[in-house]
């Protein structure tokens, strides 16, 4: 029996773990706000796998496989010790799809099953917390087309972006839930968008496995590959270079907390690419670093799209902060909040 190392995704542990003498948990973090939620994670895990060991550093061995992304990075470091196991809706596709996500999304609902057999049950306590929270204690499912793109607070949107980017929640899982939600409680937009927002993530999933390295090229997947250098920024270089009260908000919501909204995610880029001038993949690599809920695909592919390079058939992407604020903040709850 061999060892198994976790790396940056736990999905199917409960599936795989009797196979294995010894679990190692080693998760990859860079930023004080990532390792406190891989620790709760851990912690979270250990009272249902026993077995299961915190692990700073580690050698690998010739036996060894790895849990972790299906990503550039993984494989060239762990090449045939990874396991094929990902946390996603479709294992393999079944019809090909063009650039655009459109193309993705109309291929991929025909696809899409009424209920999920296969769907795995959380093991952690956690995410079995969270999704009682949001579709059976205070329902809102019901809403969250109305409520998505808000700023402050923990009910606008699910929260559950970073158990599916740690595979803590099977995506399949999560699926379901929202089709039991919708039988009790009916269907509306604000169902569908809930999955419509996870076919989102399931296609730069395979638009990466398309490109692969292209994601993290300056020209993006329409250009020729430059993986060539780029400045890392700190909060207080970023600081100084701009008085944006937006921009400096969202500095300081991310670093305290380690999450931004979708909406500030967007608004933030744009700032960011079109205002500052700052290169796109240093953006990317900021919230790579700071982010709980990375995710390597849609994080590099957002960032990709916001730049112009990615999937936006319309080009680069500009957001108007005082219309945006204005929309979506206009009692100014999030600048005083975050300021």
């Amino acid at each position: 029996m061999s060892r198994l190392l976790i790396l940056n995704n736990v999905f199917a542990l409960s599936v795989v773990e009797s196979e294995y003498h010894e679990i190692l948990y080693a998760p990859i973090y860079q930023s004080p706000q990532q390792k406190k939620v891989r620790l709760e994670e851990f912690k979270s895990l250990r009272q249902k796998f026993k077995r299961i060991n915190w692990c700073e550093e580690f050698e690998l061995k010739q036996d060894d496989k790895v849990l972790a992304w299906d990503s550039y990075i993984e494989k060239k470091a762990f090449k045939h010790h990874l396991l094929p196991i990902q946390n996603r809706l479709f294992h393999t596709l079944n019809f090909k799809f063009g650039e655009g996500f459109t193309s993705f999304r109309k291929k991929a609902e025909p696809h899409l099953p009424t209920y999920y057999n296969d769907a795995l049950r959380p093991v952690s306590d956690l995410v079995l917390k969270e999704i009682e929270y949001y579709f059976n204690t205070k329902k809102l499912a019901t809403n969250y087309f109305e409520t998505r793109n808000g700023l402050v607070g923990r009910d606008f949107s699910t929260k559950l972006s970073r158990f599916l980017s740690s595979g803590l929640l099977d995506v399949r899982y999560l699926y379901n839930c929202v089709k039991d939600f919708e039988n009790e409680n009916g269907s509306n937009k604000s169902t569908y968008w809930i999955i419509f927002e996870l076919l989102w993530r399931e296609f730069f999933y395979w638009h990466y496995q398309k490109h692969t390295t292209r994601y993290f090229s300056e020209n993006g997947v329409k250009g020729e590959k430059d993986f060539s250098n780029f400045k890392k920024y700190s909060f207080e270089e970023l600081r100084s270079l701009t008085d944006h009260k937006l921009f400096n908000a969202a500095l300081n919501e991310l670093e305290e907390t380690g999450f931004h909204s979708n909406r500030v995610r967007q608004i933030f880029a744009s700032v960011w690419i079109n205002d500052l001038k700052l290169n796109w993949r240093s953006g990317a690599d900021f919230y790579e670093t700071y982010l709980i809920d990375y995710d390597v695909y849609s994080n590099y592919g957002n960032w990709q799209y916001l730049a112009g390079i990615g999937v936006d058939p319309r080009g680069k992407r500009y957001f108007d902060v005082e219309k945006q604020l204005a929309i979506y903040d206009p009692k100014q709850t999030y600048l005083r909040k975050w300021l």
